[in-house]
């Protein structure tokens, strides 16, 4: 049985979560502050919507049309593309472990705040 969205609005708001990311959301203000405030909005708004857009609209049709996983997706498209699919979920664990990590901080931080217990943000991230 094939999974389905219960509404078009968790899949829109599914979609914008993946496409901004924590990354986004974490480090886009200090990067439009030290590289000239509104005009550094102009190249990142270009490479979004060069790139990030048109590679969206593709991940959803290639998911769509062989309504299968990535590497067997590649592997339909052509047996030498199969390596790419593979480099694809690659890539992904390593970003998956980097949100694991930032995402252990806050659960760890938030449970010293509930508790009571101060301890500065900087010292909680240098140490294991």
């Amino acid at each position: 049985m094939r999974e389905k969205w219960s509404s078009s609005t968790g899949f829109i708001l599914a979609s914008i979560g993946s496409a901004v990311g924590i990354g986004n959301i974490w480090r886009f203000p200090y990067i439009v502050g030290e590289n000239g405030g509104g005009a550094f909005l102009i190249p990142y708004l270009i490479a979004v919507f060069l790139f990030g857009m048109p590679l969206m609209m593709l991940e959803f049709a290639l998911g769509r049309h062989f309504q299968t996983s990535v590497v067997p997706t590649f592997s339909t498209i052509g047996k030498r593309f199969r390596m790419a699919g593979f480099f694809i979920v690659l890539g992904m664990g390593m970003i998956l472990s980097y949100y694991l990590v930032i995402t252990g901080w806050v659960l760890a931080y938030s449970l010293f705040f509930i508790s009571g217990i101060s301890v500065p943000f900087s010292a909680f991230i240098a140490s294991y």
